[in-house]
């Protein structure tokens, strides 16, 4: 009994746990949704989609900063990140609140604002996370995220006992972690300089560009498939991408685990050999069975081996690639990272181009989408090469970080 607390409690440090977690509850609060608010099911659908945004612009604006070492030593980080948490509020609200009315104009105003407070939320759930992690440890981090999923499992079945929208279901967990949080705040901070506003917003800006990027070509790929190869070829990619999960879980964990470590993370990783292993086997799955593939989605199923094949290897040149794009970011300058990262989704977006010109089919997209990836591998390498990485390449021209928190020396 003993040794399984352990694991659990080793298993808990992981940010494995944390994707695992937060993945479930996404799925569980989808399902109930289907099964008993079918009514407003498309909203919680959108809320799924942009609570991406979160997730992403805070990691960019707060985590990326703390893995490259450039905040200031004298900041109150939780501060600065909560001020970040409040600051891009706004603007996330009316982009989301936008793309609803789009998207679903026959909702009202109330059930679109009210969609929207749960992505809201979670900007300061996300900047605390990264706060805890340099302020605490990640042991402590991790239970922020950890807490919200259980309580958003627990708030979706009250909202289905009592008849509430399912969209709600993360509010009641989101505040009460919140304010767990704010009166476990450390004392280390006390007496730090809080910065200005747009000072906060800059630190982290050229991270925050590279992210809309991804977020755009994410948009972009399930698009162009269905202009491409029609709308039945959408709902492959989705099945795709669902039969994936397992391994996209394990991928964000190991990413995520750099981010958070910085500039103490190592190559060869615990959860690293997990994500080959859970890649190796889905592969086996996917191009075994079609039972399987069925299950999802019946085009899936009668996909050739060929074409199956080929999107596997995509697949492992997109694990490649974003352990590649990480171990950059963290040691080259915000600057040069920038330059890498719109140099990739360059050569992404001219694969998407290339698709709409010449691919008859989601066999060629999904060619493209290999060739193109395999390409993104050998930009990054070569970019690692000439000096991106610090360590990696040549010590001596790792960035120095001074008091002032500005990176010299390159």
């Amino acid at each position: 009994m003993r040794s399984l607390a352990a694991q659990v409690m080793r298993l808990q440090r992981t940010q494995l746990s944390v994707q695992a977690l937060t993945r479930l509850c996404s799925i569980v609060v989808f399902l109930l949704a289907s099964r008993w608010d079918s009514d407003h099911l498309a909203l919680v659908a959108l809320q799924g989609i942009l609570l991406a945004i979160p997730y992403t612009l805070i990691e960019a604006l707060v985590g990326r900063p703390l893995a490259t070492d450039i905040v200031p030593r004298d900041w109150n980080l939780g501060r600065w990140a909560g001020q970040v948490g409040l600051a891009v509020a706004l603007p996330v609200g009316v982009v989301g609140y936008v793309s609803a009315s789009v998207a679903l104009p026959q909702t009202t105003a109330a059930d679109r604002m009210l969609m929207l407070a749960p992505v809201i939320l979670q900007l300061s759930i996300e900047a605390v996370f990264w706060a805890t992690t340099r302020t605490r440890s990640p042991q402590h981090a991790n239970l922020i995220p950890q807490l919200t999923a259980v309580g958003t499992i627990l708030g979706a079945v009250t909202c289905v006992a009592v008849d509430l929208p399912v969209y709600v279901a993360a509010v009641p967990a989101q505040t009460a972690v919140l304010l767990w949080c704010l009166l476990r705040r450390p004392p280390a901070d006390a007496g730090r300089v809080r910065p200005p506003v747009r000072r906060s917003l800059s630190l982290g800006a050229m991270y925050c560009y590279a992210g809309a990027v991804d977020l755009s070509y994410s948009i972009a790929l399930p698009s162009v498939a269905g202009s491409v190869a029609g709308p039945a070829s959408v709902a492959v990619l989705r099945a795709m991408d669902l039969a994936f999960g397992p391994f996209h879980v394990a991928l964000s964990a190991s990413t995520r685990e750099d981010v958070v470590a910085g500039r103490k993370s190592r190559w060869l990783t615990g959860t690293r050999a997990m994500t080959v292993a859970t890649l190796v086997a889905v592969c086996v799955i996917v191009l075994g069975s079609r039972q399987v593939r069925g299950v999802l989605a019946e085009d899936f199923a009668s996909l050739g081996t060929a074409v199956l094949a080929a999107y596997c290897g995509y697949k492992a040149l997109v694990m490649v690639s974003a352990w590649l794009s990480t171990r950059h970011m963290i040691w080259a300058p915000p600057r040069r990272y920038l330059g890498s990262a719109i140099g990739s989704r360059t050569i992404a977006f001219a694969g998407v181009a290339a698709a709409v010109v010449w691919a008859g089919g989601l066999s060629d997209l999904i060619l493209l989408l290999l060739v193109a990836e395999a390409l993104i591998v050998g930009w990054f390498l070569v970019r690692m090469r000439l000096g991106g990485t610090g360590r990696d390449s040549d010590p001596a021209a790792v960035a120095v970080l001074p008091a002032g928190g500005v990176p010299v020396g390159r």
